[in-house]
């Protein structure tokens, strides 16, 4: 493209000189000697003006041609004489880029640091964080025969969606739904025995003493299992409730009589519940259910491990980060 813009202006310079030349030709400098060819004819004023424009656009073109190359010039002299930049960084540069990097490191590990201390102060915040979904599966509860509800006669309407469907004219229980719910039951439990709340399990059948009073001494929890007599009927007693009121009742014999005065006066007095919730049960006074099976011997003692289970593991964790304030926590998903 350079070799073409030079040659072009060679070009328009030669066709300049020699039209200046032959314009610039004066009658006293022509010679006085005429020769034998004729003389052209003279220039008529139409003729003058078009070789005057002719010349002005001539004039132009080389102007704009020379311009051209010497900005071309300057640009490859430009471009010839810059410098490389030297990749090397200098040595504040380096100092200034470590000090950044320390820095980020400090707010990430400040951030985690508040992260671990919300955690610890709410870990409510963070789904199962007591990894209780680990403490049982489907099997278990079918092999406890939590699935067995009562027969299609002696069932209540509002444990209608908590029912699979009947077998043999009893109803069957969806343990589906048990699963879900008992999750629920248990993360509310192991977060309120971590926050150092305190709980109360209650049966009022005879037969399920035994298994009641060793799951809360396990956990070291209170218990009620007082049983009324039969053939006699009490007005139960509840002046030791006000005096020592539990955070939380978990309740596995909601149709008994004792247990459902218990029921409703804990709802006086704003006390949260957890109840296994048979077919034939009314939900009404209960805070969180447990669809299942409340008169097998084994459906009760699996509730009752899971109970105090999911207690010891919140304790656990709360002795834990106790000893160690600055354990970094990793329960949970």
């Amino acid at each position: 493209m350079l070799l073409r813009k030079c040659i072009r202006s060679v070009n328009n310079r030669t066709c300049l000189f020699s039209r200046i030349l032959s314009t610039d030709k004066t009658p006293d400098d022509s010679p006085s000697v005429q020769t034998g060819t004729p003389s052209e004819p003279p220039s008529t004023p139409e003729q003058s003006i078009a070789a005057d424009h002719n010349d002005q656009y001539v004039e132009k073109e080389f102007v704009k041609t020379s311009e051209s190359l010497e900005s071309d010039y300057r640009s490859d002299d430009v471009i010839k004489n810059q410098e490389t930049p030297d990749p090397t960084p200098e040595p504040q540069h380096i100092e200034m880029l470590s000090n950044l990097n320390s820095l980020h490191s400090l707010v990430t590990n400040h951030h985690k640091y508040l992260k671990n201390v919300v955690i610890r102060e709410r870990p409510i915040t963070r789904d199962d964080f007591f990894n209780v979904k680990s403490l049982f599966t489907l099997r278990d509860l079918f092999e406890s025969r939590v699935h067995l509800g009562h027969h299609i006669g002696c069932w209540h309407s509002a444990n209608s969606k908590y029912l699979y469907g009947i077998r043999n004219n009893m109803h069957i229980i969806d343990i589906a739904s048990t699963e879900q719910h008992l999750w629920r039951a248990l993360n509310v439990l192991s977060h309120l025995a971590y926050s150092g709340g305190s709980v109360l399990f209650v049966n009022n059948r005879p037969g399920y003493k035994k298994i009641v009073k060793e799951a809360a001494a396990s956990c070291s929890e209170g218990q009620w299992t007082v049983a009324r007599q039969l053939g006699h009927y009490e007005e139960p007693d509840m002046t030791w409730f006000e005096k020592k009121k539990p955070d939380l009742i978990v309740c596995s014999s909601v149709n008994n009589p004792l247990s459902k005065k218990l029921l409703l006066h804990a709802n006086k007095h704003l006390v949260p519940s957890i109840g296994i919730l048979d077919s034939d049960v009314d939900p009404t006074n209960l805070t969180y259910v447990i669809p299942g099976n409340d008169d097998s011997s084994q459906s009760i003692l699996l509730y009752h491990r899971l109970f105090a289970e999911a207690v010891q593991r919140a304790k656990l964790v709360k002795e834990h980060f106790r000893m160690d304030p600055t354990a970094r926590v990793n329960h949970g998903r």
